[in-house]
């Protein structure tokens, strides 16, 4: 009889739990139909988890949930089975400002993609020789919301009916340009729905579905009640925004808040009436774009706190619907900390250039030794056979520069190509030991004959012919002398590089190695130099990130670069300075603790040690030493005293602009303590 009684028992602690599921998920008429309205508003949807977290905790049955823009993000992943502490920390967690460009995943591009998405902050397609413009009426083209949100919602990426398909009914609102008219949608890609409703007409490329395009809903319909009352819900409860404004209009951001948004606020007053109850979260001091982590936070708790003070009113409504007390209606069928890697979740490149395209990319920075410059690129794509780019390159600042490419892809990711490129520097300084030697002012022109080049995943090799050639303007020491600087040298070289990256972040680095090596063989006629054997460079660097902490990690490196040969021009001899590698001279090495560029012995080796912390958000200070040798033989290399440096650096990580920071260092070779201040990627 005990035996029978446990085997009773315990069957029912199995199958209760899953009735309890099945009156969820089916439904059962034990209740009318409640419906959750969720308006749009950027970055104040994060009031929207707050709010949610005292519905499930009064147990009111959520049956059908309608959303505009940032409310149908939160209504589709509501729809789906996550919980007001998943969305939650979604909006923690999400890096919006990442999200709102169209950078690509850096695992899916070649070293060579990876260079131009570190080096321009924006980039724009158009269409060439006819077809549709693929980045029509739009700024960013919102590739990474699609694909944040299609991790999200994992399995329900396919075409779907929202009414039937999905655990809660779900519908959203967007816009469409060719009818000027609102769209209730409720079928077809889930992913690209939501993107459509939150798709700000002229930031976000519109979103196309058959004979419409589609934008914002929030311009039309941003509180859709109305829409819940026609999908048949008994009751319907709201969540919009309160913007607080001063009636009287004090300011400059109240009257353009108002002006801006006057009709569509009219609207949302006007759906009003299909709330059987409304709850208005007070957001006075935040915008639609406060995604800041402290933001997000308070904008929370402000939707739990309009939540609670309407909580007697939720359970009343909860009653008033019939729902059962003793079942649990949140329906939390998934948790977002423990969600499946994306589907597209591959190592791999991938080629996502369209024929008979062009894009145009801008590049901008400042500091204290470039001032001010600014590069634009274009390039165009035909694909065909042979998959032929030509791309057009120009710099303009102290540094200015022209470059032509033109390659041909005959098979995937291997490549042959000619290229040209010049530059004009203008008062570049020459340094020794913290002196600045004199100021130079050169024409350095180079060609390139891609012999072979091959892309892999993390990996390149490039097999060439180059011709070289500076030709000197100015160039006087402080006392007055001419510098013996090859005022118009030329000559050819062969080469082969290497280079290896699997750095998951191009300029603040959780791991990955980063490394280099070339190999350069001189002549001026193709075989000698000088009438007697060419001379020879050769360059390796490698750089590893080891993590320490969560936000603490090491970065040692090494580097260096050995000439062999006689009659070395002054226009090759090893340079090293500043933090960028190639800013002013082809084999110019970064070095701490320098802040200008200094001239070495053709034997030069280093080593480097990082340490870098992440402080807050995207706040970086990061602490560099270096040591280094250099002499004119390998055998007395390392008889020298070693030259060292330091340096301290803050940096903000801004996802449009690049790096903004400053640093300050000291060498022993300098003995000087020098200030650098950069703000943009680098080029």
């Amino acid at each position: 009889m005990r035996k029978s009684f446990l085997s009773l028992l315990a069957f029912m602690l199995v199958t209760l739990p899953a009735l309890s599921q099945t009156v969820v998920n089916d439904s059962v008429p034990s209740h009318k139909k409640v419906a959750l309205v969720l308006s749009g508003g950027g970055a104040l949807g994060a009031a929207h988890a707050g709010a949610l977290k005292v519905i499930e905790e009064a147990g009111l049955p959520v049956d059908i949930v309608v959303g505009t823009s940032i409310g149908s993000i939160v209504g589709s992943m509501y729809s789906v089975g996550y919980n007001s502490s998943d969305i939650a920390s979604m909006f923690r967690t999400t890096d919006w400002a990442e999200m709102f460009l169209d950078t690509e995943n850096q695992r899916h591009l070649t070293l060579r993609e990876r260079d131009d998405q570190n080096t321009y902050f924006y980039e724009r397609d158009f269409y060439v020789r006819g077809g549709i413009d693929p980045q029509p009426g739009g700024v960013i083209r919102g590739t990474n919301i699609e694909s944040t949100f299609a991790h999200y919602l994992q399995g329900y990426t396919d075409s779907i009916n929202f009414l039937s398909d999905l655990p809660r009914k779900f519908a959203c609102v967007a816009t469409d340009l060719i009818t000027d008219e609102a769209v209730v949608l409720t079928n077809g890609s889930l992913v690209k729905s939501i993107r459509s409703s939150m798709s700000i007409p002229g930031v976000f490329t519109p979103v196309r579905m058959g004979d419409k395009v589609l934008v914002d809903g929030g311009t039309k319909n941003n509180f859709p009640a109305d829409v819940a009352r026609e999908l048949g819900a008994d009751y319907v409860i709201g969540i919009w925004f309160d913007l607080g404004l001063d009636r009287r209009y004090r300011s400059l951001m109240d009257v353009l808040e108002r002006s801006a948004g006057s009709d569509i606020d009219r609207r949302a007053r006007d759906n009003d009436k299909y709330c059987d109850l409304l709850i208005r979260v007070p957001v006075k001091g935040y915008s639609s774009g406060s995604f800041s982590r402290g933001a997000i936070d308070s904008l929370i708790v402000r939707g739990e706190r309009a939540a609670r003070e309407k909580l007697d009113s939720i359970l009343l409504l909860k009653s008033q619907a019939g729902a059962l007390a003793n079942v649990d209606y949140t329906m939390h069928l998934r948790d977002i900390n423990n969600l499946l890697p994306p589907e597209d979740d591959h190592t791999g490149l991938i080629d996502s250039r369209q024929e008979n395209t062009l894009s145009a990319s801008v590049a901008f920075r400042y500091d204290l030794e470039d001032i001010a410059a600014l590069q634009l690129k274009g390039l165009y794509f035909d694909g065909g056979r042979l998959n032929t780019e030509l791309a057009l390159t120009m710099r303009l600042g102290l540094r200015s520069m022209l470059r032509l490419a033109l390659d041909i892809e005959p098979s995937p990711f291997k490549r042959m190509g000619l290229s040209y490129e010049i530059w004009h520097n203008l008062h570049q300084g020459i340094y020794s030991e913290g002196e600045r030697l004199n100021y130079i002012s050169y024409l350095y022109q180079r060609a390139n004959v891609k012999l072979f080049s091959f892309d892999a995943m993390n990996f390149d090799c490039e097999l060439g012919l180059g011709w070289e050639h500076y030709h000197l303007f100015k160039g006087k020491w402080n006392h007055g002398e001419m510098i013996d600087f090859d005022g118009n040298g030329y000559y050819f070289n062969y080469h082969v590089r290497l280079r290896y990256n699997n750095e998951d972040n191009y300029y603040f680095a959780r791991r990955g190695v980063r490394a280099e090596a070339r190999y350069d063989y001189f002549t001026d006629n193709f075989a000698k130099w000088k009438g007697h054997g060419g001379f020879s460079a050769v360059m390796a660097a490698c750089q590893v990130t080891i993590p320490i902490a969560r936000n603490t990690h090491l970065r040692p490196g090494v580097q260096g670069r050995l000439l062999f040969g006689d009659d070395l021009p002054t226009s090759v001899q090893n340079m090293a300075g500043g933090m960028t590698r190639g800013k002013f001279f082809p084999q110019q090495m970064p070095l701490a603790g320098f802040g200008h560029v200094e001239v070495f012995d053709s034997k030069f080796v280093g080593a480097s040690l990082r340490l870098q912390q992440r402080v807050k958000g995207q706040h970086y200070v990061l602490l560099d030493g270096s040591v280094a040798e250099h002499n004119e033989t390998m055998a007395d290399l390392f008889k020298r005293k070693p030259i060292w440096g330091v340096q301290a650096a803050y940096y903000y990580n801004s996802r449009v602009l690049g790096p903004l920071g400053a640093s300050l260092g000291w060498s022993s070779h300098t003995r000087k303590v020098y200030f650098f201040l950069s703000l943009g990627y680098d080029f």
